[in-house]
């Protein structure tokens, strides 16, 4: 049996949820029983600590009720945060709790790490005389942060079909995989009319503070751009972005590639990326500076329309009259320009 530590430390574990079952606690008992009440406070915070600092946050677990609110917290947390319903606040959400775990995971020993990746279906090899870790090329890609330069697979050594990493890696994997799990759970689940009760004043503050952020990224100017005279890719592209959803490389060498031939500076791009719920300006930056050519010896062009077709990044339902007459983004978003000056 797994320690109430760990469980409350590690909330999303299969345990924890079997502990919960075990007590009897049904969702209507957490919500209302005044015995409850410091998971209920807990739950809020970790919400509001997601949105504000990308970390649920840290809190004093000595006591067995200490370690018994902590549990509850995490459900109670999810709860509240598919009835705010906002896509940027799930993300930012899930992320929130996924780092949270990153943080305690590099803490503990290998094999602590090895039983949690059962749980996520991560095939990992572990030699317990060399203590190294190794893990299944396909689960790798599926779940290691590819998109920065260090976890690209032309920078991992592969034997026999597995990818020798580092215990730090081994949690970041796991932070990736449940950050992946807790955003399909999210979406998935509908609001419930009694977490709704129960919580609706934090749920009303939390979505006026969301909307708030997002008039602020929509109010905030960014060299000469205009947001509204950007291509229908181009808007789906960093919508995506800054709410937290998986844009897939392409999508992303496409975005950066078009902004900076419309002349925005490295920094200007990076504000926009900025506002994504898994910003990381350090692998970020890197990324922006070598699609624009600043540390590499090319300055990539922005794809034009059959290619962005051909990678499944042009959103053909959604096509205006200009752009069936346009072959380029920048052609559409130039265009857009020119209606708007004045006649002489």
């Amino acid at each position: 049996m797994v320690e109430l530590s760990l469980l409350s430390k590690y909330p999303f574990l299969n345990a924890s949820k079997e502990y919960i079952k075990d007590n009897n606690l049904s969702i209507q008992e957490i919500l209302d029983d005044p015995l409850y009440e410091r998971a209920r406070i807990i739950g809020v915070e970790r919400v509001d600590n997601a949105f504000s600092k990308r970390d649920v946050g840290e809190r004093s677990l000595v006591t067995d009720s200490d370690q018994i609110m902590e549990l509850l917290s995490y459900p109670i947390a999810r709860m509240i945060a598919v009835c705010i319903d906002d896509i940027f606040f799930k993300r930012r959400y899930a992320l929130g709790e996924a780092i949270h775990a990153y943080r305690n995971l590099i803490n503990e020993s290998p094999l602590f790490l090895i039983n949690i990746t059962n749980e996520f279906k991560i095939n990992i090899k572990f030699d317990k005389d060399t203590h190294k870790i190794s893990i299944y090329f396909v689960d790798y890609l599926h779940h290691a942060p590819t998109r920065y330069k260090e976890w690209k697979m032309i920078n991992r050594g592969m034997k026999n079909g597995y990818i020798q990493i580092s215990h730090k890696d081994l949690a970041r994997i796991i932070q990736e995989a449940l950050r992946t799990r807790i955003n399909n759970e999210l979406d998935e689940r509908k609001c419930s009319k009694s977490v709704y009760e129960t919580f609706s004043s934090d749920i009303k503050r939390i979505q006026n503070s969301v909307m708030l952020h997002r008039k602020n990224i929509e109010a905030a100017p960014i060299g000469k751009l205009d947001n509204k005279k950007l291509p229908p890719c181009m808007k789906n592209i960093l919508a995506a972005i800054q709410a937290g959803e998986n844009v897939p490389h392409m999508g992303r060498f496409a975005l950066v590639s078009f902004l900076h031939s419309l002349r925005l500076s490295n920094n200007e791009i990076l504000k926009l990326f900025s506002t994504a719920p898994d910003y990381e300006e350090e692998r970020t930056r890197y990324q922006v500076e070598h699609i624009t050519g600043y540390s590499s010896s090319t300055a990539y062009s922005p794809p034009g329309c059959d290619k962005m077709r051909t990678y499944g990044i042009c959103p053909t339902e959604e096509i205006d009259e200009l752009c069936k007459k346009k072959r380029h983004p920048l052609s559409y978003y130039k265009a857009k320009w020119k209606q708007e000056k004045p006649k002489k």
